[in-house]
C-alpha cells in the first residue's frame, strides 16, 4: 500500500544535472514556489575551491568547458522572469539571426549559476558537486518527491528509470572551436556576422555559430569515412599528448579530413592558428519513449513508528521526469536543442506549480499524482514533433554523401568548376535576398556586397565549391511553422514570481 499525506512540508526536488536546463528549471520553480520547495542539484562538473565555494571546473582543474555558441529564440526568452533575462544577457546581448540572440554555452552556465546563488544562500537550493548515482543517499532512502533528469544525452536518471530511447537516425560531424583575439592585423579580422549567416544558410556542409564573430564553432557535416579518418588522426595526437596545430603540415597533412576543415576555415575567413580544438561528433537524433515515470520506494522499517517483521510493506510514490537532451536529442544543424531544453524546463516547473496549487494557493498533497502531469508528457510530444520531425529530420533525410562523392569526380574540370561556382554564387545571392528581406533581420545597417560573396567563393578550392553548390541549402521553408509555446499549455503571469531573497530563513528540511 502507498501512504498519503497532506502535511504542507516543502516539496523535495532532486535535479540531476546543473547545466543550463537544470539551472533554468530550478530557477523557475524556486521563483514560483519559494519556501514551498527545496531543490537539491547534483552536478559532477562543479568542485569546492580553497575558499569553500562551489565553482565550475575549468582548465586549471584539468577539465574542458563547453565552447559552443547557441542561439536562444526570443519566444523562449520572453517566458523567463525579468531577473533571469537581465542576468543572462548582462555581458553578451548579441543579435545575429532574426528574433534570437547568440550566446556561448559557457556564458549561459556561468550567468545562471550566478543567478541561483541568492537561493543557495537562503537554503531554498542546495548544490552537490558530484554526479547523482545509484548509491546516492537520496535515491536509496527515497526521501524526495520529484526526481528530474536534466543530465544530458547519456542521462543517469533515464537509465535509473529504465526509460528506452528511440533513434530516428545517425549522422556524423565535427566541431572546430576557435578564438580570434582582438588585437590582430586587419587582414585577419573575422567576417561580419551578417556574412557568416549568409554563408551558413546557403549550404549544409559548413555551419558557423559565433559570439561577436570571434569565438565560436565551425561545425562540419561529414560522411562516415571522413568521420573515421578524423577519429584515427585525433587518436594519434592524443597518444603522443601533442596539441593540435593545423599549420603544421607534417602532423596535419593535406589529407581529406584536414583539407575539409581547412577549406571550411578559409570559407569563413578564420585563420587555422586560432583553432584550439577539433571534436568528432556523432549525431543521434533520438527521444525518450516517455518523459514521466512513477517510482515506488519501500519505506525503511527502521523509520516506522512500530516496527514489526510481520508488518505489511509500505511504499512511497515519487515521480521522475526527463528534460533537455535526456528527453530528446535534436540535430544541431537546424539547432534548437538549448531552446527545446529550456522550454521543457519552464513547462515542467509550471506543471509542478499547477499540481500543487488549489484555489490560487500552494497546497502540496503527497504523493504527487502521475495523471497531473499528462500535460507535460503531451507538451514534450508536441515539442518533439516540432523540433525532431519538423526540423532535425529535414536535414537528416538529405545526407551530404552524394554531393561529396560527386564533387571529387568533376570539380577539377574547368567547365564544371565554372558551372559550380555560378551555382554557388546564385545560391548565396538568393540567401542574402531572403535574409535581408526579413523585417527582423538584425543587420539592416550592414548590407553584404556582391564582392564579399564572390571573395568567399573564390577563397575555396574547386572540389569545395562543387560540394557547397551540390549540397542542399537549409530547408528553411520546410522547417518553418507554428511554434510549440510554453504559454499555450502552461500560462503563467510573470508578475507573480516571488522577490529575490535577501535574507536567510530557516529551512524546514
Amino acid at each position: 500500500m502507498s501512504s498519503t499525506t497532506e502535511i504542507n512540508q516543502p516539496l523535495i526536488v532532486i535535479v540531476s544535472g546543473g547545466g543550463p536546463v537544470g539551472l533554468t528549471f530550478s530557477l523557475h520553480l524556486t521563483m514560483m514556489m519559494g519556501k514551498h520547495v527545496k531543490i537539491i542539484i547534483y552536478e559532477g562538473r562543479w568542485f569546492v575551491d580553497e575558499q569553500g565555494k562551489i565553482r565550475w571546473q575549468g582548465e586549471e582543474e584539468g577539465k574542458t568547458r563547453r565552447d559552443q555558441v547557441v542561439t536562444l529564440q526570443d519566444h523562449v526568452i520572453e517566458q523567463m522572469p525579468e531577473y533571469i533575462k537581465q542576468g543572462l544577457f548582462q555581458n553578451i546581448n548579441e543579435r545575429v539571426w532574426p528574433i534570437s540572440r547568440n550566446i556561448p554555452i559557457r556564458e549561459v552556465e556561468d550567468r545562471l549559476f550566478d543567478l541561483i546563488q541568492p537561493f543557495v544562500r537562503n537554503g531554498q537550493i542546495e548544490l552537490i558537486p558530484e554526479n547523482l548515482h545509484e548509491q546516492s543517499e537520496c535515491l536509496i532512502k527515497g526521501n524526495f518527491d520529484i526526481l528530474v533528469g536534466a543530465d544530458g544525452s547519456n542521462s543517469f536518471v533515464r537509465r535509473y528509470c529504465n526509460i528506452q530511447m528511440i533513434s530516428e537516425g545517425l549522422e556524423y560531424a565535427c566541431g572546430v572551436a576557435y578564438n580570434i583575439p582582438n588585437n590582430i592585423p586587419s587582414s585577419e579580422e573575422p567576417l561580419h556576422q551578417a556574412l557568416n549567416c549568409i554563408l551558413t544558410a546557403s549550404q549544409t556542409r559548413y555551419l558557423v555559430n559565433s559570439s561577436t564573430s570571434r569565438r565560436g564553432y565551425l561545425n562540419i557535416r561529414l560522411i562516415q569515412d571522413e568521420y573515421k579518418e578524423l577519429q584515427n588522426r585525433l587518436e594519434i595526437f592524443q597518444s603522443h599528448n601533442e596539441p593540435l596545430d593545423l599549420l603544421d603540415f607534417n602532423k596535419c597533412p593535406q589529407s581529406p579530413i584536414w583539407t575539409i576543415i581547412r577549406q571550411g576555415l578559409q570559407f569563413f575567413k578564420i585563420s587555422p592558428k586560432y583553432v584550439f580544438r577539433v571534436i568528432p561528433i556523432e549525431i543521434n537524433v533520438r527521444h525518450a519513449s516517455i518523459v514521466v515515470r512513477e517510482l515506488r520506494h519501500e519505506i525503511d522499517k527502521n523509520e516506522k513508528q512500530t516496527p514489526n517483521e510481520y508488518d505489511e510493506k509500505k511504499y512511497k510514490t515519487t515521480l521522475a521526469f526527463l528534460v533537455g537532451d535526456a528527453a530528446m536529442c535534436v540535430h544541431f544543424w537546424p539547432g534548437r536543442g538549448m531552446n527545446s531544453g529550456m522550454k521543457g524546463a519552464i513547462a515542467l516547473a509550471r506543471n509542478i506549480l499547477r499540481s500543487c496549487t488549489i484555489n490560487n494557493s500552494i497546497n502540496i498533497r503527497r504523493p504527487l499524482r502521475f495523471l497531473n502531469f499528462l500535460d507535460y508528457e503531451g507538451f514534450m510530444a508536441r515539442l518533439r514533433a516540432r523540433e525532431q520531425q519538423g526540423r532535425s529530420l529535414r536535414v537528416l533525410i538529405n545526407p551530404i554523401d552524394k554531393s561529396v562523392e560527386a564533387s571529387y569526380s568533376y570539380a577539377l574540370l574547368n567547365h564544371c568548376y565554372e558551372k559550380y561556382i555560378k551555382r554557388l554564387m546564385k545560391r548565396l545571392e538568393e540567401t542574402r535576398k531572403h535574409l535581408e528581406a526579413n523585417s527582423e533581420w538584425p543587420h539592416k545597417s550592414r548590407p553584404i556586397t556582391d564582392n564579399e560573396l564572390q571573395f568567399a567563393s573564390n577563397c575555396i578550392a574547386p572540389h569545395s565549391v562543387a560540394q557547397l553548390s551540390l549540397a542542399n541549402p537549409w530547408p528553411t521553408r520546410e522547417m518553418s511553422g507554428v511554434e510549440v509555446l510554453v504559454e499555450d499549455i502552461f500560462p503563467y503571469d510573470l508578475k507573480n514570481v516571488l522577490p529575490i531573497p535577501t535574507v536567510t530563513y530557516l529551512s524546514h528540511c
